[in-house]
């Protein structure tokens, strides 16, 4: 099925057990994307019993079709789980590389089951999987272990997804950094990654992603990035982040201060993405 790679890793850190199953095409084709495929892949084994924080609750990274590819804004991953900090369904999403390079790696995504006695770290380079002992780098916070990681596998371009000290000690509202600070920060998955005591994922990869038309797709991707750079909107997040729309928001009462309890605060202002684009921005750095 062009556009996905069609494997997925199994990693059950209860036995120690890595292994392949091809991606359900059935379910790829229905729920497009990453999320979507995840929330029907978990609906077959979650149920109002599973402890969100248990062996039982499985742990997925996912890419849709289109990343690693050419398309603008795609390059992100969904990780998803039952959430610890509602006990509903828990789903975050991060940019940056590591999405794409673990399809170059040779994955669509990563099933994470069941629990290791003591922290590891999974490598993924060019398909080859390999679960190493965690407890050297258990401690560490996100980007003394992106680099120890880094270093270990040989790799100066390997992308790590890992948790910190939060997630180690499975606060709820913990999340996964990759790529020096990007996040998947919702729903407190980092310290469902905590509870199986595993610490990171690195992912280094030289494939590429199959497309059925490469030249059609290139003059699709061109007509889009084209919308994009006529697109205030988009300038404007480009420029000043998501914090850009502080000033608006907070003149039309749409800041959530104290959940929507007060339309005000004096200082929210100082927070938007102008101000802080002027006084601390040195420069753009794109994710892939």
């Amino acid at each position: 099925m062009h556009g996905y790679l069609g494997r997925i890793l199994r990693v059950d850190l209860s036995r120690s057990e890595l292994s392949e199953e091809a991606l359900n095409e059935d379910y790829a084709r229905s729920t497009i994307g990453a999320s979507g495929l995840a929330a029907r892949y978990l609906s077959d084994v979650l149920d109002a019993d599973t402890d969100p924080l248990g062996p039982d609750n499985p742990l997925l990274f996912l890419t849709g079709p289109l990343v690693g590819t050419s398309m603008t804004s795609a390059g992100r991953y969904c990780v998803s789980a039952r959430s610890p900090l509602t006990g509903i369904w828990g789903e975050a999403n991060s940019g940056g590389f590591f999405g794409p390079e673990l399809r170059f790696a040779g994955y669509d995504g990563v099933w994470i089951s069941g629990a290791a006695p003591s922290p590891v770290w999974l490598s993924i380079v060019d398909g080859n999987a390999e679960l190493h002992d965690a407890r050297e780098v258990w401690g560490d916070d996100i980007y003394a272990t992106q680099a120890r990681l880094r270093e270990s596998l040989g790799e100066p371009r390997a992308r790590v997804a890992c948790i910190g000290l939060a997630g180690e000690h499975q606060v709820k509202l913990a999340g996964i950094a990759n790529d020096h600070g990007r996040f998947a920060a919702r729903t407190g998955l980092g310290a469902v990654m905590g509870s199986k005591k595993l610490k990171a994922i690195a992912v280094r990869g030289t494939g590429r992603v199959p497309l059925y038309d490469p030249d059609a797709f290139k003059v699709v991707t061109n007509q889009i990035l084209a919308l994009f750079k006529e697109d205030t909107p988009s300038q404007s997040l480009r420029e000043f982040g998501t914090p850009g729309y502080v000033n608006l928001a907070h003149m039309l009462g749409d800041l959530p201060i104290r959940y929507f309890q007060l339309g005000e605060h004096p200082s929210a202002d100082a927070l938007s993405g102008v101000d802080m684009a002027e006084q601390f921005l040195r420069r753009n750095t794109a994710c892939f």
